[in-house]
């Protein structure tokens, strides 16, 4: 693999900036996830080793799923909530997992960036002085990977590990959207990593919020032929949504799942399906429309809509329906939806 890799066009961009990136703010999206944090912490490595950066590694929103935060924990991850005055003060400013005109960061609009290093599809007006858009990836960690590997650096244990879980989070365990770069990467990886560490990551204690989450999940949750959804209302944090879909999919008999949740005065909607040339990413934009915040990919798909702060109950409801009903018309359902809600089950009284 890395025989393949000596030119990898971001090794040769850090190496010829040798000197001239003395400082650089590496911005990942809102909200990161494993994949993002891990790349994040993967371009300070190559900017330090290959030359000579002084970073900071940045995010907005909250680190909210426990395996995010304990992973931050326990490979003591250098990363940090985001001050706006540095966004526009820093020398240089990297951008992983996201692109500048995406609505799911806090990189300001007139600024170009120096680095844009993503997995996802292009943006017509992503600009950058240095650009490594790979939509044939499935993992931006997986990006990385292969820069590490070209540039012939040793990987620290617990950075071969953040990559390791940043692929295999972001692809289910080299399930879902992975192609045989990811699975390179992982198996070139895997033996570098510390299997303690996963397998903590990966098993974190969780709060009674959660299983109160995951109950109202199960017990609201409703199906319309071969799709399956739930409105969670407020969730504690935007990263429940996406972990809901997630589970509800694991239902044998489903193709799709749709989950939607109210957090910091958006409602937020995640889809999963089981096709691979589903094209959620593009259905999930359409269905929000243009100025919102959706992207995604084949098979997973995630965004946001501004809702009024002081909309009433009644409005964050006819949201969420809108939502869900043009979802399903896109499916081919028809009104009246022929709603089934089979796991509202009351617990038998003891005698």
């Amino acid at each position: 693999m890395s025989r393949k890799l000596t030119r990898h066009p971001l090794v040769t961009f850090l190496t010829r900036r040798r000197g001239d990136l003395a400082r650089l703010l590496i911005l990942t999206h809102d909200h990161p996830d494993p994949d993002a944090v891990a790349s994040a912490w993967a371009l300070a490595h190559l900017a330090d080793r290959l030359c000579r950066a002084r970073t900071r590694i940045v995010y907005g929103g909250v680190i909210g799923r426990m395996e995010n935060q304990l992973m931050v924990r326990t490979l003591h991850i250098p990363v940090r909530p985001v001050k706006l005055q540095e966004l526009t003060t820093a020398d240089h400013v990297a951008l992983v997992d996201t692109q500048p005109p995406f609505q799911n960061n806090r990189f300001p609009a007139r600024r170009r960036a120096t680095l844009v290093i993503d997995h996802h599809r292009r943006n017509p007006h992503t600009d950058a002085e240095f650009l490594l858009i790979d939509e044939e990836a499935g993992a931006t960690a997986t990006l990385f990977a292969e820069a590490l590997l070209a540039a012939r650096l040793d990987i620290p244990p617990r950075l071969a590990t953040a990559l390791v879980y940043g692929i295999i989070s972001e692809t289910q365990h080299l399930g879902r959207e992975a192609g045989p770069r990811d699975v390179a990467a992982y198996r070139a990886l895997f033996p570098k990593a510390s299997l303690a560490s996963l397998s903590k990551i990966q098993n974190p204690p969780r709060p009674g919020s959660f299983f109160t989450t995951l109950g109202h999940a199960i017990y609201h949750a409703f199906i319309v032929g071969r799709v399956i959804g739930v409105h969670l209302g407020p969730v504690p944090s935007q990263d429940v949504v996406a972990h809901m879909a997630d589970f509800l999919l694991t239902h044998e008999r489903m193709r799709w799942s749709i989950v939607t949740g109210r957090y910091d005065g958006r409602l937020y909607v995640s889809l999963r399906t089981r096709d691979r040339r589903a094209e959620a990413g593009r259905l999930l934009w359409r269905l929000l429309g243009s100025g919102t915040s959706a992207g995604g990919h084949s098979m997973i798909a995630g965004g946001s809509v501004a809702v009024d702060p002081g909309a009433s109950e009644a409005a964050w409801v006819a949201a969420e329906r809108h939502l869900a009903a043009a979802f399903l018309k896109s499916q081919g359902h028809k009104e009246p939806f022929a709603f089934e809600y089979p796991y509202r089950i009351h617990p038998r009284r003891p005698a």
